[in-house]
């Protein structure tokens, strides 16, 4: 390919990425520009557009393509910092080294490795520690070291605000999660009604808190806020597999409050992301609430389910007709296997605590008809 063929190629791929919203063919499209660029040993070329794929595929669910685009970027910088500012980057290290801990291959020296590095850079461009106090709570809270989680939430909840941290919404959203994993439902819903109420958003929030706010609310016994958050919620995320994990807080909910029927086609909608999704951890939230979902199918006294799965899937079925109970035992060792990986390198039980929850639910299920279309 000439010289101006290879760059009105490039041109054409990266017009086409700016046109679409991120996901696999905007990802697509940066990776075959990088390609490109790389072929040609345009180096300041394909550092752009790596930094411009680690946006596309952050947001459109491939946090591997994210981590492997910024991997490049963060050597480049490490080789020629003054061609490449460190500082340009120290935003997106943030989503990388947060999403770290999702992949039970990754070990925790490793994880920690990347944490200290974040924290340098943060304190070489002069921010305070809430950015990366965040990063550490989030990543014990992630992988059940609930003592230093609690230590670090109080750290970081008084660390003041910076250049370095997260919007309103972002931080908002993540203050659920501490009152969430001791089962403080009221104030899981107290701090999220700001997010519910639109007073802030962003580009994954309320999308995710529409989902955590589901079993709090259920617990409450405030249905009809519930069924107005899934309702709402979903439509948010249906289209976007970065949510994998959100769908299956919906399908966790449809469970409980008896729409199997509903939850069905969203697992039939959405399972084709979790058999390829690369987070491990979101893939374990979905299995898992498709293992509660299947559960209260049995129970309904169900033994079939016409479904049309994807032919990637390992139990798949010609007809679309399924044995309920050798759908609830796929699924359930999808997750007991991911557990025990995650339980392996964490060294805590927190993922088999997870799944022992799910296979209580049924025993708090509580019909509540959800009768719109989807």
């Amino acid at each position: 390919m000439s010289g101006e063929d290879w760059r009105a190629r490039l041109e054409e791929l990266l017009d086409r990425a700016g046109e679409l919203e991120p996901g696999e063919a905007k990802v697509m499209a940066l990776e075959e520009a990088a390609r490109l660029a790389d072929a040609h040993g345009e180096t300041g070329v394909a550092y752009d557009v790596r930094d411009a794929l680690i946006d596309a595929a952050t947001f459109g669910g491939f946090p591997d393509r994210a981590l492997a685009a910024f991997a490049w970027c963060r050597a480049q910088q490490q080789r020629d910092p003054e061609r490449f500012e460190p500082e340009g980057l120290l935003w997106k290290q943030k989503w990388i080294v947060g999403r770290l801990d999702e992949f039970p291959h990754i070990s925790r020296q490793r994880i920690e490795e990347a944490l200290e590095d974040a924290a340098r850079g943060f304190e070489k461009a002069g921010a305070g520690e809430r950015a990366i106090l965040k990063l550490r709570y989030q990543t014990a809270q992630d992988m059940g070291d609930t003592e230093r989680a609690t230590a670090l939430w109080a750290q970081w909840r008084k660390a003041p605000r910076d250049h370095l941290t997260d919007c309103l919404a972002c931080e908002l959203d993540d203050e659920l999660d501490h009152p969430l994993s001791q089962g403080d439902y009221a104030q899981v819903v107290r701090k999220a009604q700001p997010l519910l109420d639109g007073r802030h958003a962003c580009a994954e929030v309320p999308h995710q808190t529409l989902g955590s706010v589901l079993y709090p609310l259920f617990k409450l016994g405030h249905l009809e806020q519930a069924r107005d958050c899934h309702l709402r919620g979903y439509a948010l995320v249906r289209d976007n597999r970065e949510f994998l994990a959100t769908v299956g807080e919906h399908l966790e909910f449809l469970a409980l409050t008896g729409n199997v029927a509903r939850g069905l086609r969203l697992l039939e909608r959405h399972l084709p992301w979790a058999l390829t999704h690369a987070s491990q951890r979101d893939r374990f939230s979905f299995h898992a609430a498709a293992l509660a979902l299947l559960e209260r199918r049995l129970v309904e006294g169900e033994p079939r389910v016409t479904l049309a799965l994807p032919r990637a899937f390992p139990l798949h079925a010609p007809e679309g007709v399924y044995d309920t109970r050798a759908l609830r035992d796929w699924f359930a060792q999808q997750a007991e296997t991911i557990a025990a990986r995650f339980d392996t390198r964490n060294g805590t039980a927190r993922f088999r605590g997870l799944l022992e929850r799910t296979r209580a639910l049924g025993a708090e299920a509580r019909p509540f008809p959800i009768d719109v279309p989807d």
